[in-house]
């Protein structure tokens, strides 16, 4: 029971600041309360020390009157009765010698003799003792006149009384913490519950959060500045996790029909094929049409299962200086016999100087990617540019070719998955629509951007790398 309601109290922020809150209010009421008690008991004191500096005053002024003698020693009680009547007020008068003359001490106390400070003492001379009962005292010793000659007077009071008091304001001090922080507890907990309240409303929101419900935003406005980071990095999580819930159903949507395709013509020339009995030689030509159905299916999950490692960020670059002009021609080499079938024309330029610190494999996958692309769309017997050049800080890579125009509206969805401008064309050449969007994962993964520009009837992409990954 101790350890649930201690992993309650850790747990709970609303716990933990309230204790907080209240030991501060009753460390502030307590250390209030003391400087205020010992303030109080100085002032006491001091006061207390002033009167008891003016009944030697009084004393001395009484001896110094004539027939002083005489009445000290026919009415000694006198002198008690100046101090107010108070029995706690002792009175030794002594000759120089240390011979008692008077010594009002109806208490019996026994009290010490200080050094005697003159005729008019002050503070300094005043000394402490403590009474038989335990209550503090205070004395002091001056001199004074008695018919011409010296005499020593101490002065002696028992504060039984202050004690009492000085109790009394230490039992009120701390019973005014004690209220103080029973009262900051509740006030802290009214008021945590309802600072609290916003936070409340973003777990509520959250509980909330669905599929279906990604859309929903938490509110700005009226919340308290304190929790703005706190709601914009949620609103900025919900509209990632829309987008990318988005992005899935559609990617999802596009794989089924792009299995489905391939599937169904399997499917649909087996069934023919069994249908009734067949030659030898129709049978090879079904097989050889399912195996490059097949090796189509197998591009297109090797290709998705590239783009969900690159999204994963588990591919390992391998990152090494690359002589761009010389990977941008071995490219065009590799696909030399695929141009002369159409006629096209390679032209590389730029300054052979040029570096990127890329991984190999990859680059050469993506630049096949943009060239393999530019094949199949370029315009027959037309002329193919490869480009390495140098912008600023970065170095791009461009493949450039003429042929059907682009609408702009196609453009910024070039590097999406299954996008394709034409599709009619790009199923009857046996594209995946993945292609683009390898070489787009290709280049966050490197830190860099594809991006794509088209001018009537010629379209570029451009493989940009950052200063980062890019050098002389």
């Amino acid at each position: 029971m101790m350890a649930s309601a201690m992993d309650n109290w850790r747990q709970s922020l609303a716990l933990r600041v309230s204790a907080m809150f209240t030991l501060v209010v009753a460390l502030a009421a307590a250390g209030l309360g003391t400087y205020l008690y010992r303030a109080f008991v100085h002032e006491i004191e001091r006061r207390d020390d002033i009167q008891l500096l003016g009944k030697l005053r009084q004393v001395q002024m009484l001896l110094g009157r004539p027939g002083a003698a005489e009445l000290l020693r026919a009415q000694p009680d006198y002198f008690r009765d100046t101090m107010s009547g108070q029995e706690n007020s002792l009175v030794r008068i002594l000759a120089p010698d240390g011979t008692p003359l008077a010594d009002i001490n109806a208490l019996h106390e026994t009290y010490p003799l200080p050094p005697v400070a003159g005729a008019a003492p002050g503070r300094d001379a005043i000394r402490s003792w403590t009474a038989s009962n335990g209550a503090p005292g205070r004395v002091v010793a001056g001199s004074a006149r008695l018919d011409n000659r010296q005499v020593n007077i101490v002065v002696a009071r028992a504060y039984a009384e202050r004690s009492a008091m000085f109790a009394g304001y230490r039992r009120q001090i701390a019973g005014a913490a004690l209220v103080s922080a029973l009262a900051a507890a509740l006030l802290a907990a009214l008021l945590l519950r309802r600072g609290l309240r916003p936070l409340r409303s973003v777990a509520e929101h959250a509980a909330l959060v669905r599929p279906g419900t990604l859309a929903g935003r938490l509110a700005v406005e009226g919340a308290p500045s304190e929790l703005l980071p706190l709601i914009h990095a949620l609103n900025d999580m919900l509209a990632r996790l829309q987008e990318a819930y988005a992005r899935l159903s559609g990617f999802s949507a596009d794989l089924a029909h792009e299995f489905r395709t391939p599937v169904a013509n399997l499917l649909g020339q087996s069934q023919v094929m069994l249908a009734q009995p067949r030659s030898t030689g129709e049978y090879e030509d079904l097989i050889a049409s399912n195996i490059e159905e097949l090796e189509r299916l197998a591009r297109m999950i090797e290709s998705m299962l590239f783009l969900a490692r690159a999204g994963q960020e588990e591919v390992v670059l391998v990152r090494q200086p690359l002589a761009a002009l010389g990977e941008l021609d071995k490219v065009a080499g590799f696909f030399e016999g695929m141009a002369e079938e159409r006629g096209l024309v390679f032209a590389c330029s730029g300054d052979a100087a040029l570096t990127v610190e890329a991984d190999a494999a990859l680059l050469r996958r993506a630049l096949a990617n943009l060239m393999s692309n530019a094949v199949r769309h370029a315009d027959a017997g037309s002329t193919i540019a490869l480009a390495a050049s140098r912008r600023g800080a970065c170095v791009e890579l461009s493949v450039s070719n003429h042929g059907a125009p682009v609408a702009s509206s196609h453009l910024a969805h070039l590097f999406e998955r299954f996008y394709r401008a034409d599709p009619a064309r790009s199923e009857a050449e046996g594209s995946t629509g993945l292609g683009l969007a390898i070489v787009g994962a290709i280049m966050d993964l490197h830190g860099g951007q594809a991006s794509v520009h088209a001018d009537g009837g010629r379209i570029t992409f451009t493989l940009v790398f950052s200063a980062e990954s890019a050098a002389v």
